[in-house]
């Protein structure tokens, strides 16, 4: 029922590819790797692009003549513009005959919007429904990565129909954060634009607002009332609903080298602040790299650090061994980390692949985000509550036809300051391949979810690592970043 009703969903949306500036300066004629826009859901604008998975080669779009029901109304009418302006477009390049990107143009950060019509499309409302009566989270993860790879593209465009497009790579998704929950009984907005840039990597700052927030971002194409028509609707606290941001990046499709990209050029003081504040956290995470590969993971630490790893290892590691050897005996809010184990298997269905012809990382991320979240469900007792992601890593492409295994497992676990339990998930990705015995990993993700309500007396046990290794890694994934944050001179 529920993809039936998402099908009549993207029939009603709405789409009208208008060719822009590549079609002017090809005296008419669209090609199909350069900038156009789109009309999506109510006439939202939205850049239709290519990114990794619209990688710009021509081939890819062969064979794919519809879309899957199984994506979103959103990302489908996105690939669904990209295939209707092939078709408009008629062209089959190969970007070995075209010239490499060379010109780099430097743009401003212009911000794209997709539109949820939640209040009035019974169908697209019906699509995003849970079983709680919310908006499905991972449904929301699909369309970010879709539209993240979009503004991508459209950045690195050169708007040179001579050159080839250059092949955008998901490298990673970090700081996703739900700041308040998303309400099927009113509209939403997507949003989205590049929030800085280096030599040859982009990162894209996306948001969800309420689509009558005061500071939603305005677009006179859909309902997005303004502050004196709201109706009393806009009691919200500053600020979006959730914030993402996807970094990608930069190769050329041809020699695989990394390719340099357009120069960002931030207009206001908003905008500057956020690239700074960009560039100083890239800059901080590529110093903390630089220094662990030179001194090692303990020996790039500050002695703060150094001495808070030290006394929990020790901590969970002589519980752990108090569990292992008298279980009997041990504390009974206790449990091995092993004991928090989920997993399932699949095979990658043709139906599950993007426009590239690969399996669309947006359906990996849902997957991945459904697991934690039964892995959260039957650790606490309770249904869980997504809080954020942090560490998401795109670490290598996933084929139709892979057996896929993705794991869980509870890595930590501790109450809030609002005395909610919060419990962090590990998931990995793996591609599996039993003919030559082996298995590597294509995706990593690090949930967190909250429990339970603040205060209702909820406790949820303690989860202990097997080893010394393993409680060093429960302390960089979550434990450090708590201690890095906590103002200096607090404890814990």
């Amino acid at each position: 029922r529920v993809r039936e009703a998402q099908a009549r969903s993207i029939e009603r949306v709405g789409v009208q590819v208008m060719l822009a500036s590549a079609a002017r300066r090809s005296g008419g004629r669209a090609l199909i790797h350069r900038g156009w826009t789109a009309l999506v859901s109510d006439a939202t604008q939205v850049v239709v692009s290519a990114s990794e998975r619209f990688s710009g080669t021509h081939h890819h779009s062969r064979g794919m003549a519809s879309i899957s029901r199984e994506r979103t109304a959103v990302t489908a009418r996105l690939w669904q513009a990209r295939l209707k302006a092939a078709k408009l477009a008629g062209v089959d390049q190969n970007p070995a005959t075209m010239l490499a990107q060379e010109k780099l143009v430097p743009k401003p950060p212009n911000r794209t919007t997709v539109g949820y019509n939640f209040e009035h499309d019974n169908d697209l409302r019906e699509a995003y429904r849970s079983p709680w009566n919310e908006v499905r989270i991972g449904r929301v993860l699909e369309d970010l990565d879709s539209l993240a790879g979009n503004i991508a593209f459209a950045h690195c465009d050169d708007a040179d129909v001579a050159t080839r497009p250059q092949l955008l790579v998901t490298a990673s998704v970090d700081r996703v954060r739900l700041l308040r929950p998303l309400r099927l009984k009113e509209d939403m907005t997507l949003t989205g634009a590049v929030a800085w840039v280096g030599t040859s990597s982009i990162v894209i700052r996306m948001e969800a607002w309420p689509a009558d927030h005061p500071d939603a971002p305005a677009d006179p194409d859909f309902h997005n009332p303004t502050a004196t028509d709201r109706g009393g609707k806009n009691e919200y606290e500053p600020g979006p609903s959730l914030t993402a941001d996807f970094t990608f990046v930069a190769r050329d499709s041809v020699t695989n080298k990394g390719a340099p990209v357009n120069p960002l050029v931030p207009e206001t003081d908003d905008q500057r602040d956020l690239f700074e504040r960009t560039a100083r956290r890239v800059e901080a995470k590529r110093a903390r790299m630089r220094s662990e590969r030179e001194n090692g993971a303990d020996g790039a630490l500050s002695p703060e650090l150094a001495e808070s790893k030290r006394l929990f290892v020790e901590d969970v590691t002589r519980a752990a061994r108090a569990l292992r050897e008298l279980p009997a005996l041990a504390p009974a809010e206790d449990v091995a980390m092993d004991a928090t184990r989920t997993e399932n298997m699949f095979v990658a269905q043709p139906q599950e692949r993007n426009l590239s012809g690969r399996i669309f990382g947006g359906f990996l991320l849902r997957r991945a985000f459904e697991l934690a979240f039964a892995t959260t469900y039957v650790f606490g007792g309770a249904k869980p509550k997504f809080h954020s992601v942090a560490d998401m890593n795109f670490l290598r492409p996933v084929e139709v036809g892979d057996l896929m295994r993705i794991r869980a497992r509870v890595l930590h676990s501790r109450l809030t300051s609002c005395g909610r339990p919060s419990v962090d998930v590990e998931v990995e990705a793996l591609v599996t391949k039993p003919e030559s015995l082996r298995s590597e990993v294509s995706n990593t993700f690090m949930f967190k979810f909250d429990v339970g309500d603040a205060n209702e007396g909820r406790a949820v046990r303690r989860v202990l690592p097997s080893s010394r290794e393993e409680a060093a890694h429960v302390w960089e994934k979550c434990v450090r970043p708590d201690v890095q944050a906590r103002p200096e001179g607090q404890t814990p």
